[in-house]
């Protein structure tokens, strides 16, 4: 129920910003709006006001504005000043761009507040690294502190992840990092045997990089698994492997990983007593390698990940700042990430449908208003540099079309329109088909 009206509460007031963003520019302009409505479909709730009728209709996924003279239909003598199609191109130009701009500043305003406010981020430590990958290879170690990625700066772990995605398709990733010793180190990684599929929020993982720093308790047990066959359990303390002592997490995935169908002898601290146990690793393929793994957990360390976290506070002009630039690195991001998926560096399964969004945002309300915030904020700005793409029916595309008339004095001719339209129209199923086909495998068939 909280996804629900999280999801209602969302895409009603984005979609409620971004159609008041055209509707009053085009006021402005002294163009008349005969209809203001949020969602598609029979209106379920109508009223009136001066010249335009208000309204919500059925299908809440979306909205439209509806001007006087748009569609270049006849126009009365009496309406053709307030007509949208008798207007110069620059004004159609600024109706078309302010719904999309409505929802760029809506975000840059919510992470400016949030800046006001207080953001709590974690600084880019790393807390562990997967035994035998990537970023094990590549030499990065616990208690390394990340300070660019491709020669971007950074200063958290979302600016780590999104330097990440940014490199998609990329044969390498370049790496500053300052270590425990107090040194900069640059490390290299390996990226050509991450698939497209595979650049997606678990990212990190993958690489073998984890934020959360973990102490050498066991904290799952997979079921039938060689640890459970071996007697470990929840609770238990790694203390030595094949007759070494162990201090670190990564030593004992590293042995595990080098051992596997071995007997290998580990002894644990259950309570106050020393445990001697022998467990089989099972015989996996990773990155092409048969490496070994036991099926189990470790907890994570609370007391260092308190420590990471920070709290970042502006004064308001600096957060308005902060705010704008934010808005502008996602912005920048979201189409550089169109662009890999145009080209088969990232993989279309990313695109979310309505199911996906509605299930950002209700974890994203069930974590607090927050995070709420934040999700807000990042769909609000996803809608706007969607409708900027330069596609027929979008926003872009009647820009495309307006600058057109601007530079050349003269309409796109009529049978082009039509053509490009349905062209626009096709894509935009095409992409709507994807989407939804998306959710139906992630959230019915438990494949994406």
């Amino acid at each position: 129920m909280l996804t629900f009206f999280a999801f209602i509460f969302a895409i009603g007031l984005l979609v409620f910003i971004h159609e008041f963003g055209h509707y009053w520019v085009a006021r402005r302009c002294g163009v008349g709006v005969l209809t203001f409505s949020i969602g598609f479909g029979k209106p379920i709730y109508q009223w009136q006001r001066g010249q335009t009728t208000w309204q919500i209709a059925a299908i809440p996924l979306g909205g439209f504005v509806k001007m006087v003279g748009e569609a270049d239909e006849p126009v009365a003598a009496e309406l053709r000043q307030c007509a949208f199609n008798t207007q110069h191109p620059a004004k159609k130009m600024a109706i078309a761009f302010a719904g999309p701009f409505i929802n760029l500043l809506f975000a840059a305003l919510v992470y400016a507040g949030l800046f006001a406010y207080g953001v709590v981020s974690l600084k880019p430590i790393v807390g562990s690294v997967v035994a035998e990958s990537v970023a094990a290879k590549a030499g990065l170690r616990s208690g390394d502190m990340i300070t660019a990625v491709n020669a971007e700066q950074v200063s958290n772990w979302e600016q780590v992840q999104m330097g990440l995605f940014a490199a998609a398709g990329q044969p390498e990733l370049s790496i500053e990092a300052k270590t425990k010793e107090g040194s900069l180190r640059h490390f290299t990684l390996d990226l050509d045997r991450i698939s497209a599929a595979e650049f997606d929020q678990k990212i990190l993982a993958r690489l073998g990089l984890s934020p959360f720093a973990v102490t050498n308790q066991i904290a799952y047990v997979q079921a039938n698994s060689p640890a459970e066959r071996a007697g470990i359990k929840v609770g238990d303390w790694l203390v030595a492997i094949n007759h070494e002592e162990m201090k670190t997490w990564s030593e004992f995935q590293t042995v595990i990983a080098q051992l596997p169908a071995s007997v290998v002898p580990i002894t644990v601290r259950r309570g106050q007593d020393l445990v001697q146990l022998s467990v089989t690793p099972d015989v996996v393929e990773h990155n092409g390698q048969k490496i070994g793994r036991i099926g189990v957990s470790p907890s994570n360390d609370e007391r260092l990940y308190q420590a990471m976290q920070q709290t970042i506070r502006l004064s308001p002009v600096d957060a308005v700042l902060a705010g704008i630039a934010k808005t502008y690195d996602l912005s920048i991001l979201t189409v550089k990430m169109f662009g890999k998926m145009l080209v088969g560096a990232l993989s279309p399964k990313q695109i979310s449908g309505p199911i996906g969004i509605a299930d950002f945002a209700g974890q994203s309300a069930a974590m607090g208003w927050v995070s709420y915030l934040n999700a807000l904020a990042l769909i609000s700005l996803s809608l706007g540099v969607l409708n900027l793409m330069p596609i027929p029916i979008l926003d872009g595309g009647h820009l495309m079309y307006h600058g057109y008339e601007l530079v050349t004095g003269r309409t796109i001719p009529e049978w082009l329109a039509l053509s490009l339209q349905k062209v626009g129209i096709t894509l935009l199923l095409l992409l709507m088909a994807l989407a939804l086909f998306n959710d139906a495998n992630r959230f019915l068939f438990g494949l994406g």
